[in-house]
């Protein structure tokens, strides 16, 4: 006896260019997302560069005591807002200052006219002016310390632009995130409009909602996936591009970040599209049938 059905579901030439048109309308919108992403991300770990540039120089006493000195520098390279430090003692400095000379002042002074001094780079959460005035009036408290010179101009001009951008940019963000929402629900819409009848037909031969709705929102769930998964590889060929001409940005991208930033628009895809999908399908569930058409 043969068989007149086969295993293997068949799909029509109008499911195929459903799918496809879902999959690349999603594509396109996650991409813009995920786009969103990677500029807030950057934003972050320049300004965070830009801060560190604001950088500590401390000046100790001249002919101090040795365990005096030791004792400040301990006490300056323990400080909680700290990164790390840079020492350069004054016997190093005449040095290489006399070599780019080429004579000796020191003898011809009789004393070493520089200073011990320690360059020190702040940690990012005391890389402002409040937290930072704060640990310069702790540091020029410190036994042996001379004085302490940093950049307050440099690092007010750096808060004031941040100021002027931040606010922008953040209106700019939640414009193109409502937008790409926007786009994804009305790309899932269209594909179950195509489909009303079939939702109609399932509801008036008893089909209960929830059985209905979840085919539905599967597929929204894979098409969100597949879309996530695409716009993941075509910033990876943008950061790839980029990287071509500026390789430092590769140092931000890690795989752990690149692995992350694929989550995070796995989750939107499947997310926005389940929700679409919902709504959608629970819209024309409660339609009446004289009202598809």
């Amino acid at each position: 006896m043969s068989r007149s059905t086969s295993s293997n579901p068949r799909y029509s030439a109008s499911q195929i260019t459903t799918a496809v048109t879902t999959t690349v309308g999603m594509t396109l919108t996650l991409l813009m997302m995920g786009l969103l992403i990677v500029m807030a991300y950057l934003g972050s770990k320049w300004e965070k560069q830009l801060r560190q540039e604001a950088r500590v120089q401390v000046f100790f006493q001249r002919e101090l005591d040795v365990d005096v000195l030791q004792s400040a520098r301990e006490s300056l390279r323990t400080d909680p807002a700290v990164e790390a430090v840079t020492y350069l003692d004054a016997a190093t400095a005449s040095r290489a200052l006399e070599q780019e000379l080429g004579e000796s002042f020191v003898d011809f002074l009789g004393y070493i006219p520089l200073a011990d001094v320690m360059d020190i780079q702040m940690k990012p959460a005391w890389s402002t002016t409040e937290e930072l005035t704060l640990a310069v009036n702790r540091m020029q408290q410190i036994p042996g310390v001379e004085n302490v010179v940093w950049q307050k101009a440099l690092l007010q001009q750096i808060e004031a632009t941040l100021d002027r951008l931040f606010w922008p940019l953040l209106g700019l963000a939640i414009v193109f995130m409502l937008a790409a929402i926007a786009l994804i629900n009305n790309t899932i819409r269209l594909t179950i409009y195509a489909r009303r009848f079939i939702i109609k037909t399932m509801q008036l031969v008893g089909a209960h909602p929830q059985s209905i709705r979840t085919p539905f929102i599967q597929q929204g769930v894979v098409y969100g996936v597949i879309s996530g998964s695409l716009a993941f590889a075509a910033i990876n060929a943008l950061l790839f591009a980029v990287q071509w001409n500026n390789a430092s940005i590769s140092a931000f991208f890690t795989p752990i970040i690149l692995l992350i930033l694929w989550g995070i628009l796995l989750a939107l895809g499947a997310t926005l599209g389940s929700i679409s999908t919902a709504v959608a399908v629970n819209r024309f569930l409660r339609k009446r049938l004289d009202t598809l058409h």
